[in-house]
This record gives structure tokens, C-alpha cells and sequence, in this order.
């Protein structure tokens, strides 16, 4: 093999051993920066929900409630137990007063049916973090907002569905750290031959979850944060590489001086 051959196995070598390297580091850091669908809620923790206003049709009864409470009951890996109570201003209980609801946070279900749009998700999502089911839907913004005259970091998402009979828009927002949910608008306009618009809002009135909030079991990390890592890892191993083959070439020509001393020596002893 010519010396340019030599030389070109070197480089295919080198590259190979790079790539090799790179994939393994890059595969071994996936998990790390994989989001995890984690509960932010301990047992005994509670979010109360009021300030409910209604308009429209199908939508003026919620003027009438007084309050609705989600207390934590159990947290078992990715399920969260919740169980609601609320009531009317008049003070009888609401239909659903009493129901206990079990939700998984990492497959999006809600007493194992799928479910969107629930009153909690996982802790520590960012924006553009998917929200099980899977392929429903995605955290839009990730603020900084006050309620109840403490400064949350949250979690905004917007839904907007359109059909032949209505065009229908929400916004959830969700404190990034438990994953309650803090406030949810609603606003609906039927499409017959006089559009009629119909909007719901409510939003957290008491909770003890701000000043209790566990911190996040798995470290954030931005995308921006995740390809600097990655870039750092592949220059990393460059250099080492680089690194290894000037250390093969200076052994060689120490090897070769030294065979050419010899040579020397022999040739003066001669």
C-alpha cells in the first residue's frame, strides 16, 4: 500500500472513531435530557378554583358556582388521586361533589381513559414540551405570572378547534412546579346564520401549594443548553483523538531516531 493509501486509512480511521464515539456519548445523554412526566404534588396539597363567569348559552349556570376544590389524596409514580369537592352559592353540592379521580401524568389518562386537557400535569414542562396523550398537545409559553400575590413560573397552553357548527378556543394555564392548573378560559362561537358567543373563565382562589411545592426531581434543561453539551462532547472527543494520533506519530519517530542512533553507533564501532 502506497504512503497517500496509508495515510487516507488514517483519516477513515480517525473519522469512523470519532463518529463512533460521538453517537455513544450523544446516546448515553438522552436520557438525561429526556423530559419526564413526573407528579409536583404531595398528598394533602389542594387548589381551589373560583371567580367562575359564564355567558351564553349552556354557559350562565357556572355563574352559579361557588367553588370547586381539588385535594390530593394519593401519588404512586406518574398517578396522581384526586378528589374534588365543590358546591353552588346557595351552598348545595355540585354534581360532581365527591368524585375521585385517578390520573396518569406520563400516558394522559384519567381513570385509564385518555384524557386532554385535565386539571394537572406532569412538574417541570417547558415550552414546547408535549402533554400526554400523545400527539394531542404542547406547552405554547412558559411565563412568569402572580396569583394570589405570588410570582409562578407557568405553563400556558392554547387549544383552538374548528368545526362546521362552532369554533371553539382555550387557554389552560398550569403552574410549572405542581402542575395545577391556575385559570382556564373558554369561549365558543356557533356558526348558524347569527353567530352566538359563549365564554367561561375560573381561576384559583386558595391553595397550598406555592409555599410547599416540591422541587423538581429531574433537572431542566433547555435546548439550547442540550446542543451546547452535545457540541462540547464532539470537540471533546476530537481532541482526544487528535491528541492520540500525534502521540502514535511521536512515538514512531522516536522510534525511528532511535533505531536510526543505533545505526550509528554500529556503523562507528565498525
Amino acid at each position: 500500500m502506497t504512503r497517500r493509501g496509508v495515510l487516507i486509512l488514517l483519516r477513515q480511521k480517525s473519522f469512523f472513531s470519532l463518529a463512533l464515539t460521538t453517537f455513544i456519548l450523544v446516546a448515553l445523554s438522552v436520557p438525561v435530557f429526556a423530559v419526564s412526566y413526573n407528579p409536583g404534588v404531595s398528598v394533602g396539597q389542594y387548589s381551589t378554583y373560583g371567580n367562575f363567569v359564564g355567558t351564553g348559552p349552556g354557559y350562565v349556570s357556572f355563574n352559579d358556582y361557588s367553588f370547586l376544590n381539588l385535594q390530593v389524596v394519593s401519588v404512586s409514580g406518574s398517578l396522581v388521586t384526586l378528589l374534588t369537592t365543590d358546591q353552588f352559592k346557595n351552598r348545595t353540592a355540585l354534581p360532581g361533589n365527591g368524585t375521585v379521580d385517578v390520573w396518569n401524568l406520563e400516558l394522559g389518562t384519567d381513570n385509564g381513559t385518555p384524557s386532554t386537557l385535565g386539571p394537572i400535569i406532569a412538574t417541570n414542562l417547558n415550552q414546547g414540551n408535549a402533554i400526554p396523550p400523545p400527539n394531542t398537545y404542547s406547552i405554547n409559553q412558559t411565563v412568569d405570572q402572580t396569583y394570589l400575590g405570588v410570582k409562578r413560573s407557568v405553563n400556558i397552553l392554547n387549544v383552538a378547534i374548528s368545526t362546521s357548527s362552532y369554533n371553539l378556543t382555550q387557554t389552560y394555564i398550569y403552574d410549572k412546579l405542581s402542575g395545577m392548573l391556575l385559570e382556564s378560559t373558554s369561549t365558543m362561537i356557533t356558526q348558524p346564520q347569527q353567530p352566538i358567543t359563549s365564554t367561561l373563565f375560573y381561576s384559583i382562589i386558595a391553595t397550598n401549594i406555592f409555599g410547599s411545592t416540591p422541587s423538581p426531581t429531574v433537572p431542566e434543561f433547555s435546548t439550547i443548553a442540550i446542543s451546547a453539551v452535545v457540541v462540547l462532547i464532539m470537540l471533546i472527543t476530537s481532541s482526544l483523538i487528535i491528541l492520540l494520533e500525534k502521540r502514535k506519530k511521536i512515538k514512531t519517530h522516536a522510534s525511528i531516531f532511535k533505531k536510526l542512533v543505533s545505526k550509528l553507533n554500529a556503523n562507528k564501532t565498525a
